[in-house]
């Protein structure tokens, strides 16, 4: 962090579809709002210290600024003349100097251009002068997938200034449903005459994604969801779909360089078994191609589908 197919197809494309996913990396309307690399989500602080709080969600931001311009010793600046950094490999750093020193070498490394998004989940405060701020970090280096972990930091009033004196960051492990923030959204896709319209949202406490599907065509109209997060059991990426019918399957993610691959299985209403690969490319910051392959329908092989490109839908002012 602190460091980076027509008679059967549109039932059976809709339970793969189902099994599947659509979306794309660009938010809207609020979600975009609440997400942007320079804003945060904080909970709500103890009854007369907003102005704590807001002085925090500010010094927040101007580090994640820092850490994009590459500019270790801003970055440094916010720390505690003493304070501590402990990285996602548990090296610990002691000494604003040897903060920056550490940054200058990371930087040196880094010589394509970074992106920073800090998601505060919550700012408490044990006392008047010390704060304890914990959250998600992610930064894409360049057009590598962006690598997310979670960190906390003790912040300290020191001088009327409030500045971090205990960092601790943990490594990720593996792909975290906080990787498909890029779904939140609406998105459409087209096929033999049959629209699809996907939408995403934030369900609890971002532990999961829920998706809402509707697939039309001249004849019907057939709707189904979603839900994506991790299985705390195994730390798999997942995900389960239902369609109307009483049909249900579940895929595992996984991501494959700029790619995500679903490895699904579903058991439509009939009590046929249907399995396939999904795999989501995205293209540019408004659409990507979802293709499925290696398919099977009970006992027999059936047609790939795709790749299908997907838009974003954009939001109404």
């Amino acid at each position: 962090m602190f460091s980076h197919r027509k008679r059967i197809v549109l039932p059976l494309t809709a339970l793969g579809l189902l099994l599947g996913t659509f979306g794309l990396c660009q938010r809207s309307g609020h979600e975009a709002q609440a997400q942007d690399r320079s804003s945060v989500a904080a909970a709500q602080p103890a009854k007369g210290q907003d102005a704590d709080r807001e002085a925090i969600v500010k010094a927040t931001r101007s580090f994640a600024v820092a850490y994009e311009k590459a500019d270790a010793k801003a970055l440094a600046a916010h720390w505690t003349e003493n304070g501590e950094y402990t990285a996602d490999d548990g090296t610990v750093f002691r000494g604003r100097d040897a903060i920056e020193k550490e940054y200058v070498k990371l930087f040196a490394k880094k010589k394509d251009a970074v992106k920073v998004e800090m998601e505060i989940d919550s700012i408490r405060f044990p006392s008047r002068d010390s704060a304890i701020e914990e959250g998600h970090f992610k930064v894409r280096v360049g057009k590598d997938p962006a690598i997310s972990s979670k960190y906390s930091v003790l912040h300290v009033r020191d001088n009327g200034k409030w500045l971090m004196a205990v960092v601790r960051e943990w490594p990720g492990d593996g792909a975290s449903v906080r990787d498909l923030d890029w779904l939140i959204g609406t998105w459409s896709a087209q096929r033999d005459g049959t629209e699809v319209v996907t939408k995403y949202e934030w369900w609890g406490n971002k532990s999961f994604i829920r998706m809402d599907i509707t697939i039309k065509n001249n004849a019907k109209s057939i709707k189904g969801f979603q839900m994506i997060g991790k299985d705390a059991s195994t730390g798999q990426l997942r995900s389960w779909t239902f369609d109307p019918d009483g049909g249900f399957g579940e895929a595992n993610w996984s991501r494959d360089g700029n790619k995500w691959v679903l490895d699904s299985a579903a058991v439509l209403h009939s009590g046929v078994i249907v399995t396939a690969t999904n795999i989501i490319v995205p293209l540019d910051e408004n659409a990507f191609t979802f293709q499925s392959v290696r398919r099977t329908i009970g006992d027999a092989n059936a047609p790939d589908i795709g790749p299908v490109r997907v838009t974003r839908v954009k939001a109404k002012n």
